[in-house]
């Protein structure tokens, strides 16, 4: 067990870290549990993890925006972002279209099933991408 985060943060970084984890050490469980603004920096990356059979699980937290450089706008004294929120993007349908199974969670009872089912080798689980 173990916990992978880039040093100084990074945008971006989560998607493609955890196919690289679990490409470079595939007995290894991955999970990576990402945000939707976060996972848009590399979101091309599911396509390799499906096309390559990786299995990484990913867990995209929905919050509609770049929640940390809406941080860093207000602490800086701007205030609200001046940049739209993007709240009609669901990166479940992204994730489906580059060949990933998705599954879209709305409840916290939900979360529990599909992560119950999920890991590490339910035979009913969906499969990782």
């Amino acid at each position: 067990m173990g916990f992978v985060s880039a040093a100084a943060g990074g945008l971006g970084f989560g998607l493609p870290a955890a196919i690289g984890l679990k490409m470079g050490q595939p007995a290894r469980p991955v999970i990576a549990v990402l945000g939707d603004g976060s996972s848009l920096y590399g979101i091309q990356g599911l396509w390799s993890a499906a096309h390559y059979q990786v299995g990484a699980l990913f867990i995209v937290m929905a919050n509609g925006g770049y929640a940390i450089m809406d941080r860093l706008a207000e602490r800086s004294g701007l205030g609200k972002a001046p940049w739209p929120s993007f709240t009609e993007v669901r990166v479940s349908e992204v994730a489906r279209g580059l060949g990933c199974p998705a599954i879209r969670v709305d409840t916290y009872e939900k979360l529990v099933e599909v992560l119950g089912r999920s890991y590490p080798d339910s035979p009913d689980a969906p499969a990782p991408c």
